[in-house]
């Protein structure tokens, strides 16, 4: 059964993971079980680097969604990812003209895996 959701700006930014910043460390960052949580709160999760090496050979759909500035995204961004940027002052609710912008970048298949993701985790 798929669940029908709102996009909640505020999750999506929690859900966001560190792939476009400094390499990921053995270590699991000081963020990263309150991250979890959150988002573990309404239905989503987060991945880590090598599960989204995982994601590209195996061959499955997804879509990848960079949310940082314009400029960030020319200067580099993973393969097939689209841009569309979320700032902080989206963090508590996209206006409906940006929410109805979002769900077109992120299209109608539902059944896909999507991920999210900026410079940092902030």
């Amino acid at each position: 059964m798929m669940k029908k959701t709102a996009i909640p700006p505020f999750i999506l930014i929690l859900s966001v993971l560190t792939v476009v910043g400094p390499s990921w460390s053995k270590d699991i960052p000081v963020w990263w079980p309150s991250a979890l949580t959150e988002a573990q709160k309404d239905g989503y999760g987060l991945t880590t680097p090598e599960e989204i090496q995982s994601l590209y050979t195996s061959g499955n759909k997804f879509s990848m969604v960079d949310v940082r500035p314009d400029y960030e995204f020319n200067a580099g961004h993973l393969p097939g990812a689209k841009n569309f940027e979320i700032d902080l002052g989206d963090r508590l609710g996209l206006k409906p003209q940006k929410a109805d912008a979002f769900k077109k970048v992120l299209g109608a298949d539902k059944d896909r895996v999507i991920v999210i993701y900026c410079r940092s985790f902030r």
